[in-house]
């Protein structure tokens, strides 16, 4: 058995006696744009309720604002050469926000709830390859495989499966417990969501707050005048259209990311016109990323050919994304059989204001290279009825997922679980090359194969991707010890406000 050892952030258990000398100050307010729905961890779906995910609770893993995977809940954890049986060795003496001490038996808790069917937990699909999940003692936890999966520990740190006490999930709804920096002190939908300081916090020294105070302001104008004026602390999820604006402003600082999340056009791979590859590629040879990045987000974000953003060591380089070429896109839909080009609706959702610019900007773009599309807008909220997996063309876009993985596989396998809802994609290179990535532990096998991937999508797109998106925050100078994480949540065991 091969032992994978990572000391828990090194420079926050170092020194715990000058850490413990920090007393903790102020309240930092932070301006979201939506009630959360849900206060269950295991069940929420949007980006306002994951900050709240990673305040209150903690998972087996963290992920770093540089992408990395680090320990969290365990200390330390080994797997097995074929990487199909991994032990996590879990910190001692965590106490949950009631008192009571974490050890295993609440980890298999979460866990055997989370796989089990009847509860719908949206991230379920994501952990299909554990057969089995037992406690070899109170600190350890053991997982049992059905195939090897090399990025297990990665996918631990994702934003629903934080640890709660076992036996607690009819109360999680009203009055959520956990582990994490801060504990739930009250809701008011529509209003606020308050945290305290938890003072048992196991990191010791952290956190530094005295709370944390999440500000529902559905208006984003509203929000940035409460910024300016002081009201709140921090803007989660600037509109990119005013990073550039408020660059500079005075007592603000503007900080802009680049993260995995990318939108696309979303093409029915089973519906004409698009069953035909010809006419995919056709669209990908119509229409410049570079001028749709600008048009769409304002500069800020990059062109990509995949799940797999540029800034990642797996993207492939190598795969140039050529300038617009309206006359090769016109021949290629002739020799479809769309000699007069092709006229085709694209649905926009309402209420995604990013999204809706993507499907003017490309209705605009690819005019030249054939492709008349008329813009149809329905609301978000019906999308997954009307529109998902069923509309022949239509704008869709996702989160960043925690490894390349779970960003690829559900997505472009002819098995995967998003494919069945977006393209129904099939192509036997794309598979051969995700499955044989993630039946590997070696992370230089892992980049050939997606470069593979990559390589045979783009001969054969199963869509449209646009670009990796930006993700950008706003904070007043007297914010400090807190970065714009990519996966659009905040670590805050650090942060302090003046």
């Amino acid at each position: 058995m091969k032992l994978t050892r990572r000391t828990v952030l090194g420079s926050a258990l170092a020194l715990p006696s000058l850490r413990a000398a920090h007393a903790a100050a102020g309240v930092l307010r932070i301006g979201v744009g939506a009630s959360l729905a849900r206060l269950d961890p295991l069940l929420t779906t949007i980006g306002d309720e994951y900050i709240y995910n990673n305040l209150l609770f903690n998972g087996l893993t963290r992920m770093a604002e540089d992408l990395s995977v680090q320990p969290d809940l365990a200390e330390s954890w080994a797997y097995s050469d074929d990487l199909r049986r991994w032990t996590f060795r879990l910190h001692r003496g965590v106490k949950f926000h009631d008192g009571r001490e974490m050890t295993a038996d609440d980890v298999v808790a979460l866990f055997e709830r989370l796989l089990d069917p009847a509860n719908a937990a949206p991230s379920r699909s994501n952990y299909d390859m554990v057969g089995r999940v037992s406690a070899a003692d109170p600190y350890t936890v053991v997982f049992e495989l059905t195939s090897p999966y090399g990025g297990f520990a990665d996918i631990l740190s994702d934003r629903q499966v934080k640890i709660v006490p076992r036996g607690s999930a009819a109360q999680l709804a009203s009055h959520p417990i956990g582990t994490g920096p801060f504990r739930f002190v009250s809701y008011t939908p529509g209003d606020r969501l308050v945290m305290a300081r938890n003072p048992d916090y196991f990191e010791p020294g952290m956190p530094k707050l005295a709370g944390v105070e999440l500000r529902i302001i559905p208006e984003m104008s509203v929000k940035i005048a409460a910024l300016q004026a002081g009201d709140i602390d921090v803007l989660w999820d600037l509109p990119l259209e005013q990073v550039k604006p408020l660059s500079g402003r005075s007592g603000l600082r503007i900080d802009s990311v680049p993260t995995a999340s990318w939108d696309a056009a979303v093409m029915n791979n089973l519906t004409p016109p698009f069953n035909d590859p010809k006419v995919r590629l056709a669209f990908q040879m119509a229409v410049d990323k570079a001028d749709v990045v600008e048009l769409t987000l304002f500069g800020q974000g990059v062109p990509t050919i995949s799940p797999i953003p540029p800034t990642h060591p797996f993207y492939a380089r190598d795969l140039a994304i050529p300038p617009a070429d309206p006359a090769a896109a016109r021949r290629l839909l002739a020799e479809a059989g769309h000699p007069n080009g092709l006229s085709v609706p694209i649905i926009v959702p309402v209420g995604r204001p990013v999204r809706e610019r993507l499907g003017v900007t490309l209705q605009q773009l690819a005019k030249p290279g054939g492709f008349d599309l008329q813009v149809q807008r329905v609301p978000f909220s019906s999308y997954d009825a009307e529109v998902s997996g069923k509309a022949p063309l239509y704008i869709d876009g996702y989160f960043a997922r925690p490894t390349i993985d779970t960003s690829t596989y559900p997505f472009l396998h002819s098995n995967g679980s998003w494919n069945a809802k977006l393209w129904h994609y099939s192509d036997a290179r794309v598979d051969a090359a995700l499955t044989s990535a993630r039946l590997s532990g070696d992370a230089s096998v892992q980049k050939m194969q997606y470069i593979a991937m990559q390589t045979a999508l783009n001969a054969n797109p199963a869509g449209f991707f646009a670009y990796a998106v930006n993700f950008a925050c706003a904070y007043r100078t007297s914010v400090g010890g807190v970065r714009t994480h990519p996966m659009r949540w905040f670590d805050l065991r650090s942060a302090t406000v003046a």
